[in-house]
């Protein structure tokens, strides 16, 4: 197809055709200021409406808070005066097993303990065991391991009778004195 319209009116044509693009183009970035401004102001008042319920529901709740807050206080203070209290009496607990293990320990294998009476009162006091041994001979080693102990202090031996007559087959009775150190028991 020939084009015979001059070149002049050819311009006002493309310019005319240029300005209704423009001119849509216009319109359609006004409609989207307007949809973007519609937006914010939307999203501004939401925010503005959450702000103002959170600051009354801040408000109503204010005395929960602090009445919530004092009664955990107290609860607290007393879980920890239970626990100071439980401490004060662990501390105070003596494991008579392990004095018993102890004096176990000490004694070598030819002799045996007669009897033992062990309580709060006897702790850090000197106490006296009877024990009965084969012979004489296994005193010092007896001796020797209390005196290594460190649950036990002021070892003496007191008396070592031998009977002739016993016939339970420990016929040398002695008769020790010592102190349960009660820092170390408990």
């Amino acid at each position: 197809m020939i084009n015979l319209l001059p070149d002049d009116t050819k311009q006002q044509i493309r310019a005319a055709r240029t300005n209704s693009m423009l001119v849509k183009y216009i319109v359609f970035l006004g409609f989207a200021i307007a949809f973007l401004a519609l937006a914010c102001a939307t999203v501004y008042f939401l925010l503005l409406n959450n702000k103002m319920l959170a600051e009354e529901l801040a408000k109503s709740s204010q005395p929960k808070a602090t009445t919530s807050y004092s009664s955990a206080k107290q609860q607290a203070d007393a879980l920890r005066t239970s626990f100071a209290t439980a401490k004060g009496i662990l501390d105070q607990q003596v494991i008579y097993s392990d004095i018993i293990a102890g004096i176990a320990a000490a004694l070598p294998s030819e002799i045996v303990l007669d009897s033992l009476s062990l309580s709060n009162s006897t702790l850090g006091t000197p106490i006296t065991l009877q024990a009965r041994a084969r012979s004489s001979t296994n005193v010092s080693k007896m001796k020797e391991n209390f005196e290594k102990s460190s649950l036990f202090s002021n070892y003496s031996v007191l008396s070592i009778v031998t009977d002739q007559k016993d016939s339970s087959g420990y016929p040398v009775t002695i008769s020790i004195s010592l102190t349960i150190n009660k820092g170390i028991v408990q």
